[in-house]
């Protein structure tokens, strides 16, 4: 038998007011996502629940392998921003933007590296 909890208007309008208060970091949930060895990531982050009128949002985010990104919203709706970080290898360690809202990992996609790759392996040529 399932368990549902049904919040309040008190306890909704209390969390409304407390996410409108301080800029979003990524849910726990989504941490830790990553491609396996030999792969990049491609990651695309909404952070959605902004207030309308917002200016353009920044989103910073750190994996493991010591990637980072810093990236301005590509795509900019009433209440919702969307982010682009690609080509990011090792495990996805933090991600928060500038502003309010509720920043979610919409998805990544994971692309093999090719064998010789410089970008990748300063041995290699081309």
């Amino acid at each position: 038998m399932k368990k549902r909890y049904w919040v309040g208007p008190l306890a909704a309008m209390a969390v409304a007011t407390v996410g409108s208060v301080s800029a979003a970091d990524l849910h726990t949930p989504h941490l830790g996502s990553s491609c396996p060895a030999g792969f990049v990531g491609n990651y695309h982050f909404v952070n959605n629940q902004i207030p309308e009128g917002s200016p353009v949002g920044t989103l910073w985010a750190s994996w493991n392998s010591g990637n980072t990104c810093q990236v301005d919203s590509y795509k900019v709706l009433l209440h919702t921003q969307h982010f682009r970080c690609t080509e990011m290898q090792g495990v996805l360690t933090s991600a928060y933007t500038n502003l309010p809202g509720k920043l979610v990992l919409s998805d990544y996609t994971c692309t093999r590296i090719k064998k010789c790759d410089p970008k990748y392996d300063p041995k290699c040529e081309l």
